[in-house]
């Protein structure tokens, strides 16, 4: 069976003024399977190397139940397909120009249902994927309610390490992954960047 494990999620704690351990921090809801769908692709600490984990959980059933246990995989749920589309997602992050363009595209092939949703305290309109659209479509439905509650904006991709992480900060501005490690498998990619970029400012 496949081994699909995320890097370790480390607790909250706090060193040195800043809180470290956040790089793995879900997101909210079922944006979660999208946030660790993306991640399927990695550059794990350990090695440095790229790993697409996708093709090979796609052909383990059993180790996709385990990943995505509220995502059943489909008969169409092809490891082509769902590298395509997680490729996309994770170059729409950060609203470059065109990221519209690509999502409208991936809405053409698998449009969502729209539901509305009553309560005592509110109406809602929520979006489920149309019968038969698998894994793509389930994950569609789930960002265009992301897009709509402004929770998509808040994923955001590490400029150094590609790790998709989602930002809790107040002001939206968090910018890498992480800034201290706290652990083997956590990241700090922050404090390198900007011990880099205060070498190259001492550098004559």
């Amino acid at each position: 069976m496949v081994d699909n494990t995320q890097e370790p999620c480390n607790r909250l704690s706090y060193f040195g003024g800043y809180m470290k351990g956040t790089y793995n921090l879900p997101a909210p809801g079922k944006l979660e399977s999208v946030r660790k769908l993306m991640n399927t692709w990695l550059v794990p600490n350990a090695t440095q190397i790229p790993e697409d984990r996708l093709p090979a959980l796609v052909r383990d059933q059993e180790a996709w139940r385990q990943s995505f246990p509220e995502v059943p995989l489909g008969a169409g749920d092809s490891a082509e397909l769902l590298v395509e589309m997680r490729d996309d997602l994770r170059r729409m992050l950060g609203g470059g120009s065109g990221w519209p363009e690509s999502f409208q595209r991936w809405l053409e092939r698998f449009p969502p249902t729209v539901d509305v949703v009553t309560s005592a305290e509110a109406t809602m309109v929520r979006h489920a994927p149309h019968p038969g659209s698998g894994v793509a479509g389930w994950m569609l439905a789930v960002i265009v309610d992301a897009i709509a509650d402004e929770t998509w904006f808040r994923l955001k991709r590490c400029p150094d390490c590609q790790w998709v992480f989602y930002d809790r900060t107040r002001s939206r501005t968090k910018v890498w992954c992480d800034m201290l490690a706290g652990d083997a498998g956590g990241r700090s990619c922050g404090t390198i960047a900007k011990v880099r970029r205060y070498r190259e400012r001492q550098t004559p």
